[in-house]
């Protein structure tokens, strides 16, 4: 019996065409892996390291021992792993991580000679928003003065 309607090129049988409602392709395209350096470095940062602190033996994984190493250093007085500590816990902030309500500075550097805790907060609070990093890069001494914005 001859078919009523016209089958060759771009005109296939009606029982081999693709019925609607379903894909061609149904496994799809597959899901690209991650660069492969990539997967390298996180593999070495995520694997246990061991460290002695006060006497222990501690385990962590490297990227939270360089972390802490930073944050020693910041600690001691290196304005640069300071200002690389804000930068870390701004990225950290920005997608969606566990942010810190409340920082408690001790023994805070002073923007100006003179200055108390309490300038310094109704200050902070006045003004806004504040550049963190500016807080560091600030002259302190006996001829440093306070800069105001025009």
């Amino acid at each position: 019996m001859p078919p009523d309607y016209d089958v060759g090129y771009g005109k296939p049988p009606k029982q081999t065409r693709f019925k609607p409602g379903v894909s061609g392709n149904p496994k799809g395209r597959p899901k690209r892996s991650p660069a492969q350096l990539a997967a390298i470095i996180d593999t070495a940062l995520h694997a246990p390291i061991e460290y002695r602190e006060n006497g222990r033996i501690k385990t962590t994984t490297r990227h939270e021992l360089g972390l802490k190493m930073l944050i020693d250093q910041a600690v001691k007085g290196d304005l640069s792993a300071a200002e690389h500590v804000l930068k870390v816990r701004a990225h950290g902030q920005r997608f969606g991580e566990a942010a810190v309500d409340k920082l408690e500075i001790v023994n805070w550097l002073a923007d100006y000679a003179g200055q108390t805790a309490d300038q310094k907060t109704q200050e902070f609070a006045s003004t806004g928003e504040a550049n963190p990093v500016e807080w560091w890069n600030k002259p302190v001494g006996n001829n440093a003065a306070p800069k105001k914005d025009d």
